[in-house]
């Protein structure tokens, strides 16, 4: 499964903003940008959408910028995909097919068994346990 690039910025964008989390305290957009690597327009676009999601919260202002609306603990993976690409997490519409076996049907519940449990990953993976993984992630080097 491939995550759209959508997907993956605003992962980097709300890391950014873990990392950096004092509530109420902006971050500027152009340091989000240049830490995670995201280009500055399409930045935009994805912070506005997870601010409608009311993940992010904006300031005005010489000193405003973006600040997570709760705590990294309160928002999960499956919020910023929800936020961004519902329809990623769409389950299968059953179809009936000619013949004697329905194999669409046995294939729907299949994909719907899968999209069930990424669904529950996705809402047990929280900024504030991934923070503290990135953390703790130790370099590796091998010859």
């Amino acid at each position: 499964m491939k995550l759209p690039a959508k997907i993956e910025y605003a992962f980097k964008a709300i890391i950014e903003l873990s990392l950096r989390y004092q509530p109420g305290v902006p971050v500027q957009l152009n340091v989000i940008s240049k830490s995670q690597g995201i280009p500055d327009k399409f930045l935009i676009q994805l912070l506005l959408r997870l601010k409608n999601a009311n993940i992010i919260s904006t300031s005005r202002g010489v000193s405003g910028g973006y600040y997570l609306a709760r705590s990294p603990s309160q928002i999960t993976l499956l919020d910023v995909f929800k936020a961004l690409d519902s329809e990623i997490l769409d389950k299968p519409k059953g179809k009936k097919s000619p013949g004697s076996l329905n194999s669409a049907a046995l294939l729907n519940t299949i994909w719907s068994n899968i999209s069930d449990s990424i669904i529950e990953n996705l809402a047990k993976q929280n900024f504030e346990d991934l923070i503290r993984q990135l953390k703790n992630e130790q370099p590796t080097y091998s010859i």
